[in-house]
């Protein structure tokens, strides 16, 4: 049986514990200067990085949802998702690359 304990308990476990790990980590490199966000450079890699977390949890909601059998929220996820994509590329590669 399918139930919110199997389903959804790991998910909001994981991304809550381990978001908040990589929020926690990210203050501490945005208020220590480690990544500058005034550098054009070090902006990209800010992106990149918000990019892989909120990519890793659609991809994981999408498999999830495909999995218990509700395709119309798969799609709207996996449409986020490719919108996510075309923004990243976006924001990477039309910016000029000065340091």
């Amino acid at each position: 049986m399918l139930d919110f304990n199997r389903i959804w308990l790991p998910y909001l476990y994981l991304y809550i514990v381990g978001g908040g790990i990589f929020c926690i980590g990210m203050f501490i490199i945005l208020k220590s200067k480690s990544l500058n966000r005034d550098r054009l450079r070090h902006n990209k890699w800010y992106y990149i990085l918000i990019f892989g977390l909120l990519y890793y949890m659609g991809i994981h909601g999408f498999f999830t949802f495909a999995a218990i059998g509700e395709t119309m929220i798969s799609l709207v996820i996996a449409l986020f998702l490719v919108g996510m994509i075309v923004q990243l590329a976006v924001t990477v590669f039309t910016k000029p690359n000065k340091i």
